[in-house]
């Protein structure tokens, strides 16, 4: 009787100890929504108030020159008729070369916009990497991922995981 119980002692001290070593093995796992993250936090709100304040100054220089262009063509459409031959050859050579500086221009604002997207997504990322960090070695996950619909990094995920809020919170407290 009495090596009953300690067999059975000792197959239930076998399987706490188990479980437990089981358990400390797991790694914590976490998930973001980096778009819900930029959204939703001043930072992020910034960033992308920024961008699009540069996106709107570029894109009146463009409509500006689009505008010229469009005068240019009428002119020479309405005086082309009444023009010489030299005249008009001289309107369209005009129009020719402000079509292609035009064009020219707005393939490098068009360059100029996607290289501040860059850089202002990256400022912000920085941000939130450090943010992550900080909740992931406080509280002790040793993955977070990010669960972005677009690129589908993640399949499946329980809700139970996702520290979005708690990211949102921190990164609204951030100060670098």
């Amino acid at each position: 009787m009495k090596t009953t119980i300690v067999a059975v002692l000792f197959i239930f001290s076998f399987i706490f100890n188990l479980q437990e070593a089981v358990s400390a093995e797991a790694p914590k796992i976490g998930y973001i929504n980096a778009i819900k993250i930029f959204e939703s936090t001043k930072a992020g709100k910034k960033s992308k108030a920024t961008l699009e304040e540069y996106i709107k100054a570029r894109q009146k220089i463009v409509d500006q020159e689009e505008e010229e262009i469009k005068k240019l063509e009428e002119e020479l459409t309405r005086q082309g008729s009444v023009l010489s031959a030299e005249a008009k050859k001289e309107k369209e050579s005009v129009f020719q070369r402000k079509l292609a500086q035009y064009q020219k221009k707005a393939v490098d604002l068009n360059r100029e916009i996607q290289e501040k997207k860059a850089e202002v997504l990256k400022e912000f990322n920085n941000i939130l990497e450090e943010v992550v960090k900080k909740i992931a070695e406080k509280e002790g996950y040793q993955v977070i991922l990010d669960k972005n619909p677009d690129i589908g990094t993640v399949v499946y995920m329980s809700g139970s995981l996702d520290i979005t809020s708690k990211v949102i919170e921190e990164t609204d407290k951030f100060k670098p």
